[in-house]
């Protein structure tokens, strides 16, 4: 089985849902809002790019 790992930064944008499988695993699920930032050199100011929204989701 192949993995790559994945690293987002951002804001949790919705509320955190947990529950179990009817196997009895536990699961927690939430939204995750990331806005690319980047410096405009010419304006020598940051600015916002566009919002990226992630379902992130957990079991053990």
């Amino acid at each position: 089985m192949n993995s790559t790992l994945v690293t987002v930064v951002g804001h949790v944008a919705s509320d955190v849902r947990y529950a179990t499988t009817a196997n009895g695993v536990p699961v927690a699920s939430f939204r995750l809002a990331a806005t690319d930032r980047r410096f405009d050199k010419q304006r020598e100011v940051w600015v916002d790019g566009d919002t990226s929204f992630y379902t992130v989701w957990s079991c053990s």
